[in-house]
């Protein structure tokens, strides 16, 4: 079960697509229009900057993160989290495939030199979060004006978590999840809760896997890169070849 940390259990299949227009014009009584609009109103912004928490309960104690990311159109996101133990990871994303995670030993090192191939993504990754739920609002419910749910089961689960979780590690058929998505007067994600009781395969693991996080909507446009800073709060410099994918990214919609 280590290999399911709560960072990368947020029901994230894949990496974000570039947001699409809304065909319609916005139906605030419509739980699809208001959530297809949330998406694409928020993903097509400059940047935005969101604050997160996370807690998986198993049988033992509870795991908890907490973060902080910001996410740059069209794809270069920052994040910063701590969590239970004093783990503490800083991770850089420059579009879909380069991701660089700080390693105090060493410095920057590739996500998979870190092992962390998930780096990145799911709670991590708001504009992922967005992108998976507007290609799903097709099962959203009106909980009231401006908050929309949508609730997933067995297969569906399995579906947008397939590339999260370890192959086999849970039973589809007897998890669930409720995932809950709120909106500002703009029609932006103003915040963002997931609520799921996964059953482990693994014998060893009794009971349910409970996981919950949060995501809540910190600033619009305003930071354009997350500031690093090592244990003497001295800036972490990003390397030269960090910076070159970010300009290029950065570059490809302007």
């Amino acid at each position: 079960m280590k290999s399911l940390t709560a960072l990368s259990l947020l029901l994230m299949a894949c990496q974000g697509n570039p947001p699409a227009r809304p065909a319609k014009d916005l139906n605030p009584q419509d739980p699809r229009s208001v959530l297809e609009h949330a998406a694409f109103n928020t993903r097509s912004q400059k940047s935005y900057e969101t604050k997160f928490k996370a807690v998986l309960t198993t049988t033992g104690s509870d795991l908890v993160y907490n973060g902080r990311c910001v996410w740059v159109h069209p794809g270069v996101l920052y994040v910063h989290y701590t969590a239970s133990g004093g783990d503490e990871k800083m991770i850089v994303r420059a579009g879909d495939k380069d991701v660089w995670v700080y390693n105090t030993l060493v410095g920057w090192v590739t996500a998979d030199e870190a092992g962390m191939g998930g780096a990145g993504r799911g709670i991590q990754n708001p504009d992922e979060v967005l992108s998976v739920l507007a290609r799903n609002s097709g099962t959203s419910k009106l909980a009231k004006p401006g908050v929309v749910d949508l609730d997933f089961k067995g297969d569906d689960i399995e579906r947008i978590m397939k590339e999260q979780a370890s192959k086999g590690a849970f039973d589809w058929k007897e998890s669930n999840a409720k995932l809950e998505l709120a909106t500002d007067s703009d029609n932006r994600l103003q915040k963002f809760t997931c609520d799921a009781s996964l059953k482990a395969t693994d014998p060893n693991v009794k009971g349910t896997v409970r996981y919950t996080a949060e995501v809540t909507l910190v600033a619009y446009n305003g930071a354009r890169e997350l500031p690093f800073l090592d244990e003497k709060k001295r800036a972490i410099p990003l390397l030269p070849e960090m910076k070159t994918k970010i300009e290029s990214v950065l570059k490809e919609k302007q």
